[in-house]
């Protein structure tokens, strides 16, 4: 019988990689170098119209697969919590492109559309990402576990009794106690 050790045991048994602040300054960056090389790679500014032919497919890709694809990096680095930290990388590099776009001569037959249309678009990538985020946390359960192995440490000095500590109280002896019931005199 073969017994060969599993080469993923270790990664199975892999707690978080490192501290909340360190995964999210590695998560977050290449969240946004992943959608800044996709927009470029597509060589698409979502926020610039260009008559009919500005929704291309590379448009639609770049609306729905790459904030998906960016929002699964991100999740998939920052681990549990990482579908909340997603929703930012569109943040930054699509205020960045509008901002620059704001500020600098536009290609000739190219527009700037509203902010007000370039919101709807940032809050479609933002859920977009979201949704990736999930993805990206899903995929790691497997090596990370669905709980925390580190318990959390609470402001009090003592825990708190719990339910499991004491004993029930017997229903009759609950109602018995009311002020509106009647008493046995004698």
């Amino acid at each position: 019988m073969n017994t060969r050790p599993d080469p993923l045991a270790a990664l199975k048994a892999m707690p978080q990689w490192g501290p909340k602040w360190m995964r999210f300054a590695v998560a977050y960056p290449v969240g946004c170098l992943v959608m800044l090389t996709g927009l470029d790679l597509l060589d698409v500014r979502l926020e610039w119209f260009h008559s009919i032919a500005t929704f291309s497919l590379s448009w639609v890709f770049c609306m729905t697969v790459l904030p998906i694809v960016t929002g699964m990096v991100v999740g998939a680095i920052y681990g549990y919590g990482g579908k909340y930290l997603a929703h930012f990388p569109p943040v930054a590099v699509i205020g960045f492109f509008y901002y620059e776009s704001m500020t600098h001569t536009l290609p000739p037959g190219f527009d700037l559309i509203p902010w007000q249309l370039c919101g709807f678009i940032l809050i479609l990538q933002m859920e977009f990402c979201a949704f990736g985020g999930v993805l990206g946390e899903l995929l790691i359960r497997p090596y990370i576990g669905w709980d925390s192995p580190v318990e959390p440490q609470w402001a009090d000095s003592e825990p708190l009794p719990t339910d499991a500590d004491s004993e029930p109280e017997p229903i009759s002896h609950r109602y018995s106690q009311h002020p509106s019931a009647p008493t046995s005199s004698k």
